[in-house]
Order: structure tokens, then C-alpha cells, then sequence
């Protein structure tokens, strides 16, 4: 049972191409869930500082994975903790460190994606995936080492729980909270979109059934939702069609 409350605002909203980054407040110190891309530094500061909030407010940060659109900006906050799972974090950069390999990367990506040959056109899509990993992939700003506490060993702050959704990467997590207008999940990559995921420019699932099952455990708690990559909107279990978005849908 959740027995603080976090109130859950979206700072950059999930698009085609841009990871939602959520400010979680609780009246005390605010929390990031998630930083977004290099490009987007300039729009989360802006976004901090017209709340009030300057980088070194920021205490704590939740990465719900080590994608690069997810953590590229947790740099700009050298004073937080980074809570993420050390799962996640050794995946991705063993990813991104074979996908930058000029010679070998084609092979090497294969233990990362062993269903690769069931998507058709994937060497165009890995040949993108590839492209934004030379353009953007830099590891040092996903943070230094002394900043993370992996889950598996720390827990995270009071009200906040982790539901662990492994089929986008081994190791992801999406986040609950809840507040006075009940319950907000941050679900990550576990959903990608409300319903248009084949549109959104990222990676594909490490296991495809894994990946939908984990979707499906999201789209089964009542309540509001912040997709990785679309904005939030009420999901209504039990009549899943009547899920109402908030705002205009997603430019996808």
C-alpha cells in the first residue's frame, strides 16, 4: 500500500521520437522520473525553472531504463541520487558499446535481439537505431557512479513502487504513485503509446510476448498513465476503449 502521496506532472510529454521526463512532488524535495535526450536539455530546464525549480533541487532521479532518450540528460543534476536497476544500466551499455563497433555490430546486436528476424525491415530500423547511437550515445551523461543506487539493493522513496516490466530491456521498471485524485502510473517503455507503438522511433522488445504481457499489466490498473512516448491519459480497465487521453492526441 502506497502511504505517501506524489503528485505526478509531465515536464516533456512522450512523442515519436522523445521520452517523457515527470517532475514528482510531494510538497517536499521533487524527483525526475526519466531526463530525455541532449537536444531536450535546454526545454527540461526551462520546464524545472517555471515551477520554481533549479537543477540542484533536484535530489533524486528514477531512470525507468538506460535507452538513451531516457537518461541522456541526468548530467545536468551531478548532485542526485539515480535510482534505476544495475540490470538495466549493463544491458543498455553493453548495447550501445556493440552498437558503435564499425566492424562487428550487425553480429554483436543479435544476442541483444534474438527475435530480430521475426520484424520485417528491421536492418533499415538498426541501421536508425545505429545512426542516433553515433549521433547521441555518450555514457558519462547517464551519470557517475557514485550517484546510482541500483533497486535491486536500495529502496525507493516512501509512496513510490516499482513494477518491473522486462520485455522493452531486461531490468526496466515502471512507477506507481498515488495522490488525492488516485493512482498515476509511469509506465516507461513498458508502454510505449496508447495505442500506436508501431509509430514511435525506438527499439524493438528483447522478448516481443514479454513485452506485450507487460503492456497488458499496465493497461490493467485503473487510473492515470504517463507513457514513455504519448501523453498521459485515464485508463479504465474494464472498458479499455473508454480510456479519455489528456489533451490532443500525440503527433505519432
Amino acid at each position: 500500500m502506497l502511504t505517501h502521496h506524489w503528485k505526478a506532472e509531465a515536464l516533456l510529454e512522450g512523442d515519436w521520437r522523445g521520452a517523457s521526463c515527470v517532475l514528482l512532488t510531494n510538497g517536499c524535495e521533487p524527483l525526475l522520473v526519466d531526463t530525455g535526450m541532449p537536444h531536450d536539455a535546454h526545454r527540461l530546464l526551462a520546464a524545472l525553472a517555471q515551477r520554481g525549480f533549479e537543477p540542484s533541487d533536484i535530489r533524486i532521479i528514477i531512470n525507468t531504463h538506460f535507452h538513451l532518450d531516457h537518461v541522456s540528460n541526468n548530467c545536468l543534476f551531478p548532485r542526485s541520487a539515480i535510482y534505476a536497476t544495475q540490470e538495466s544500466y549493463d544491458w543498455c551499455h553493453a548495447l550501445y558499446a556493440d552498437l558503435v563497433d564499425a566492424v562487428n555490430w550487425k553480429t554483436r546486436v543479435l544476442k541483444y535481439y534474438p527475435e530480430m528476424g521475426e520484424y520485417p525491415e528491421i536492418e533499415h530500423l538498426m541501421d536508425g537505431v545505429r545512426r542516433v547511437a553515433l549521433r547521441w550515445w555518450d555514457s558519462s551523461r547517464s551519470g557517475l557512479a557514485s550517484q546510482f543506487r541500483w533497486i535491486e539493493r536500495h529502496a525507493l522513496p516512501d509512496g513510490i513502487a516499482a513494477v518491473v516490466t522486462h520485455g522493452h530491456v531486461p531490468g526496466h521498471v515502471s512507477l506507481l504513485t498515488q495522490d488525492s485524485d488516485g493512482t498515476t502510473v509511469v509506465a516507461g517503455d513498458a508502454l510505449l503509446t496508447r495505442t500506436h507503438d508501431d509509430q514511435v522511433l525506438t527499439m524493438i522488445p528483447r522478448w516481443r510476448a514479454e513485452y506485450l504481457a507487460g503492456r497488458q499489466k499496465i493497461l490493467s490498473i485503473a487510473g492515470r498513465i504517463i507513457p514513455g512516448h504519448d501523453r498521459a491519459f485515464i485508463n479504465v480497465p474494464a472498458d479499455e476503449p473508454s480510456a479519455v487521453p489528456l489533451g490532443k492526441p500525440a503527433k505519432l
